[in-house]
C-alpha cells in the first residue's frame, strides 16, 4: 500500500537498509545505519497500518514503540516478537559502541524486516 501524496513512504528506509547491508566495503557506520533503518521501516509501516485500522492511537513519543509491538502481539502471530527483535538490534546498533555490527548482522536485520513487511 503506497503512502498518500505528501507523506514519506517508510519502504524507502528498507531499501536503504538493503543497499547499505549489501554494499561492498560498508563501514561500520553504514552497517549500524542499515540495522536502524530496517527497524524503523517496519515500525513506521506497522504504526501507520495499526492506526489506520483503529487499533492504536499513536502519541508521537517513544512509547509508540511498545504500543506497536503490544498491538502486534495481541493480534497473534510472530510479528510482534519479530519487530521487538529488530528493535533490540536497533538499540544495540545505535547505542552500544563497544559492540561491532557485522555485515551479516545488518543483512539479517534487513532480511527479517523484508519478511515482516507484507504481513503487517
Amino acid at each position: 500500500m503506497p503512502s498518500p501524496p505528501g507523506t514519506f513512504d517508510p519502504s524507502g528506509f528498507l531499501q536503504l537498509a538493503a543497499s547499505l547491508s549489501w554494499k561492498d566495503g560498508a563501514t561500520e557506520a553504514e552497517l549500524r545505519t542499515a540495522v536502524s533503518r530496517a527497524y524503523y521501516a517496519v515500525f513506521l509501516h506497522a504504526r501507520e497500518r495499526l492506526a489506520a485500522g483503529g487499533r492504536i492511537n499513536p502519541t508521537g513519543r517513544g512509547t509508540d514503540h511498545e504500543l506497536v509491538i503490544g498491538a502486534l502481539r495481541s493480534l497473534g502471530g510472530p510479528q510482534g516478537d519479530q519487530v521487538d527483535k529488530l528493535r533490540r538490534s536497533r538499540n544495540r546498533a545505535d547505542y552500544n559502541l563497544r559492540r561491532t555490527v557485522s555485515s551479516g548482522q545488518a543483512r539479517q536485520a534487513t532480511a527479517l524486516a523484508a519478511a515482516i513487511w507484507p504481513r503487517l
